[in-house]
């Protein structure tokens, strides 16, 4: 049997499942090559996924400048979340399990991506969950004995009844938004285990790094896909300062994020000729790689104090500490503070069950950590935390993040030159398409709605008695108030993708087709969010799980079937 070798770029949500799947065959070598290195034993701590967001474990990307919105933030950028280490986003993301509903993917089947259709993902969704919450898995929609195991956090604040209650009293029911209908609340299970994150790094790279087939190299930086007469042949990397060539005899699999697959793809000769040639880069590939960047819009605006326990800063101590390392319960196992989540109908869908707002409620607020990272990590200007935030760190606050699940404006990722060290140009033109204002407008009403509630008054709940900067002019809670929240404090809600988006081969939109493979280009894959013709109604790291799971059988398919006829 021919020896063969396999290229994966990128150990993230998908990267990671693709390398153990296929590397379950002895015949195949696969050497899995990762920017980033191994992160400290603190990620494991589901209360603060972003303390690591500022650190070499991020890639630190920012938006370009807005010319139209985002007056609240620093240079009107935002601060981009992608993780930079073995396990990809998954080492700071907020572990949330919600995996979107099943129209999205007849959807995507619709537009030309066939074989991904509700029906086709499903198995793969259950193939990856280890759910260890009977009484949600008697349901019929969830998997037992996957590779991520799935629970509900061990601790909830008690004002987790509030929200709770406020759904139903504003007509909503309470159930599980991964089954039917999804149009509920309910406090989010999550990928952790005995409390602590469960991510690709303990899910599918632990598990296999004893298999001899397997090579996993860290800090490990691609330049780029090497490419001859449209065959990709290997990858150009460098490692301690050193360039290396690695040479794969079936195929590359890029998986490396919604931002740096593009700009890799590009980097290598496939992308927009115009974007090629300004840079003196041979087309390889006329394609729209960077285009379809979408992204869930929310807003920092809206924030209340409560008379109860939060996840302030004097509230979580060194006891809750020693609770987590002992027993792994207690408040840090909380999920970043979100704690309840639910999805609505604004008046102007009419799609049954398939929601257009999601709402998030968390238990703490910008102002909770005292601005040593929160406000950094959203990029607030000086203004805007001193008005909005500062005054309130010694008192409890929570925060309701609303934002459209299936927004209609679209971005860009592009390159700035061709040199690899260069990040990447990135701009989501939130709000370009002005629906989804509107869509905005509406979901902040519900957050004050809730909010405004008898359960809610029961805990204290009130909005904090300040405007956002630039929108005193306006009556507060008005819709051109809220219109002006939502635009001068847009907040990036980390459910990128799109860049490198999948569909028919004669779609002049698409980059990819149902097999994932770079149109025009023999023997190179991408393998991760950047393929999802249409953001989902949910979150994106267990659907790129699915998307991991569902590539590396076609990975397998294709190598075995190549085998039998060598």
């Amino acid at each position: 049997m021919k020896l063969l070798i396999q290229e994966k770029i990128g150990s993230g949500t998908a990267g990671s499942v693709i390398a153990n799947r296929i590397s379950k065959l002895p015949s195949i070598k696969v050497l899995l090559l990762e920017a980033g290195e191994m992160v400290p034993i603190t990620s494991q701590v589901p209360l603060f996924p972003l303390n690591l967001a500022l650190t070499k474990y991020n890639w630190n990307f920012t938006s370009v400048p807005s010319k139209t919105i985002a007056q609240g933030l620093k240079n009107r950028q935002h601060v981009i979340v992608a993780g930079k280490a073995l396990g990809g986003s998954t080492v700071l993301n907020y572990n949330l399990f919600v995996r979107g509903n099943k129209r999205d993917y007849d959807n995507w089947a619709k537009h030309g991506a066939t074989g991904w259709n509700w029906d086709n993902v499903f198995p793969y969704f259950l193939k990856v969950e280890d759910n260890r919450d009977y009484h949600v898995i008697r349901n019929g929609y969830h998997g037992v004995g996957g590779n991520v195991v799935v629970k509900i956090p061990p601790f909830h604040a008690p004002i987790t009844e509030g929200y709770l209650k406020a759904a139903k009293e504003i007509g909503y029911g309470i159930g599980d938004f991964n089954a039917e209908p999804q149009t509920v609340f309910q406090p989010p299970q999550g990928t952790i285990n005995k409390g602590a994150r469960w991510g690709t790094l303990q899910a599918y790279i632990n598990p296999v790094r004893g298999r001899r087939n397997l090579w996993i190299l860290t800090s490990a930086f691609v330049h780029k896909i090497l490419i001859h007469n449209k065959h990709a042949y290997g990858v150009k990397f460098e490692h301690n300062g050193k360039l290396y060539e690695a040479y794969a005899k079936h195929e590359v699999i890029v998986s490396a994020g919604v931002f740096n697959s593009p700009k890799l793809l590009m980097l290598s000769g496939i992308g927009p000729k115009h974007t090629l040639e300004k840079f003196d880069i041979p087309v390889v590939a006329d394609l729209p790689v960077g285009r379809n960047l979408q992204e869930q819009p929310s807003t920092l605006g809206i924030n209340f104090g409560a008379k109860a326990f939060t996840y302030s800063a004097e509230r979580v101590t060194v006891p809750y500490y020693n609770e987590f390392l002992v027993n792994g319960t207690g408040p840090l196992t909380a999920l970043g503070g979100i704690e309840t989540i639910g999805f609505v109908n604004s008046k102007y869908n009419d799609k049954p069950d398939w929601p257009d707002i999601e709402i998030l409620w968390i238990t703490l607020s910008d102002a909770s950590d005292k601005g040593t990272v929160l406000r950094h990590v959203v990029n607030l200007n000086e203004e805007v935390w001193k008005t909005m935030f500062e005054p309130f760190t010694s008192i409890d606050t929570i925060s309701c993040f609303s934002y459209p699940t299936r927004p209609k404006s679209r971005g860009f990722v592009t390159i700035k030159s061709s040199d690899p060290h260069d990040d990447p140009l990135i701009d989501f033109k939130f709000y370009s398409n002005p629906y989804d204002l509107k869509i905005a407008v509406e979901g902040l009403k519900y957050c004050l709605k809730m909010a405004s509630t008898e359960a809610m008054r029961k805990f204290g709940v009130y909005p904090l008695p300040v405007s956002v900067p630039g929108c005193e002019h306006y009556k507060r809670f008005t819709d051109e108030y809220l219109t002006c929240v939502a635009t001068t404090l847009p907040f990036t809600i980390y459910h990128y993708c799109g860049t490198c988006k999948m569909g028919s081969d004669d779609d002049p939109t698409t980059v990819v087709d149902p097999m994932l493979k770079v149109k025009g280009v023999k023997g190179l894959r991408v393998a991760d969010a950047s393929i999802m013709p249409f953001v989902v109604t949910g979150h994106l790291n267990i659907p790129t799980y699915m998307i991991g799971e569902k590539a590396a059988d076609m990975i397998l398919y294709d190598l075995l079937h190549k085998d039998t006829h060598e």
